[in-house]
């Protein structure tokens, strides 16, 4: 039977159990899913991996290895141990005849029981992807692009098409929608793409939105991505993480947006966030319904509960049309003013049922397109 045995900086194993914990399964069928495999090799590296069978991730960090082996071990407990470890190193070492893991750290001793990792499921590996066709983009573009659209996905559990959010990457930007069928949001991005790579697909907005949370751990500047016909796999310097795609037919998005708009109003962001979450104290939490009526460079907002009350207020606009009133879920437009970082957001209005278009007032080609909830 194999052992294991490696020293290990806290941080540096910390920062790794967090990248990857999260896509344990808490209560599995197959128990060894909420395990982490810790792999260490002899050329000092530690990898650490999860997988929930639909999205999996690896994540390498140097370490001191003595006896390359591996095994798996509870995310849950492994995490609570070394976040309260002192700050020194932390000594594993492993017996591989009872998979019993010790961990020593100072004074602290730990045993945890693992279970072999002969039965892990098996993963894809830096050799597996060597020689495949990958593209590679800016991070950064990429981070900021799934922060403004990922969030507007429908929900995943029923694994439409509409749960994910279509990605395409052409020779110098990335652009990015995502729709729940009640609003649309969509970005366009620069990047530098030196194979002038020109590829779309459609990712779950659960992988995107774990990607999400992984990348303030990278320090890296390029992703590399490969893309087939069924899953993607995304790399840094120190991270594989794969995922399926949804496969069919993303709906044509952009014949839904509108090429320009009968009336327009100028609003400051902040101060329509403020206005709207005083306002939304007294919506009715089934429905969520805020009323926005646009008057002459006023807009004036109002929620009521038949049985609860009322709610006003009012915010300069700049706005000349004739009055219109419109009533949204008030959510879907916060939502979408929290993650622009204009100072003034436009908003284009037809009539009190078409869909109305969200945009800062800014570079930024982004847009957020909500349909409007009919009022009796």
């Amino acid at each position: 039977m194999s052992n294991m045995e490696f020293t290990i900086e806290k941080e540096s194993l910390l920062t790794n159990l967090k990248i990857v914990e999260k896509t344990t399964v808490a209560r599995g069928i197959q128990p060894v899913l909420s395990n982490i495999l810790i792999n260490a090799s002899s050329d000092n590296f530690i990898t650490f991996s999860a997988t929930d069978l639909d999205i999996s991730i690896m994540s390498k960090t140097i370490a001191s290895v003595q006896t390359p082996g591996k095994i798996t071990l509870p995310a849950k407990k492994l995490s609570e141990i070394v976040s309260k470890l002192s700050n020194k190193p932390i000594v594993f070492s492993l017996n591989g005849e009872t998979n019993v893991v010790n961990i020593i750290c100072g004074n602290s001793k730990f045993e945890l029981i693992g279970i072999s990792a002969d039965e892990y499921p098996s993963l894809i590996t830096e050799e597996d992807i060597k020689d495949r066709e990958s593209v590679e983009i800016d991070l950064n573009p990429f981070i900021k692009s799934i922060k403004y659209t990922a969030f507007s996905a429908a929900n995943y559990e029923n694994r439409n098409i509409i749960s994910g959010v279509f990605c395409s990457i052409s020779k110098d930007n990335i652009e990015m929608a995502a729709t729940d069928g009640n609003r649309l949001t969509r970005i366009v991005e620069k990047i530098t793409n030196e194979k002038d790579a020109d590829i779309s697909c459609v990712i779950p907005s659960k992988t995107l939105q774990e990607f999400l949370r992984i990348s303030s751990f990278l320090n890296d500047e390029k992703l590399s991505l490969i893309i087939e016909k069924t899953r993607i796999v995304f790399k840094t310097s120190s991270m594989i993480m794969t995922s399926r795609l949804l496969e069919g037919e993303y709906p044509p998005y952009k014949q839904l947006i509108p090429q320009s708009c009968e009336k327009n109003a100028l609003i400051s962001r902040e101060e329509m966030i403020s206005a709207l979450e005083r306002v939304a104290v007294m919506v009715n939490e089934r429905t969520n319904i805020v009323k926005f009526i646009f008057g002459e460079n006023t807009l004036f907002l109002k929620a009521d509960t038949p049985d609860a009350g009322l709610g006003e207020d009012s915010i300069s606009a700049e706005y000349t049309d004739e009055e219109l009133t419109i009533a949204f879920n008030y959510r879907y437009v916060l939502d979408s003013l929290k993650i622009m970082e204009s100072e003034k957001v436009k908003i284009g209005l037809g009539g009190s049922l078409s869909a109305t278009l969200f945009r800062p007032d800014s570079d930024d080609d982004y847009l957020c397109l909500i349909m409007p909830i009919q009022i009796r």
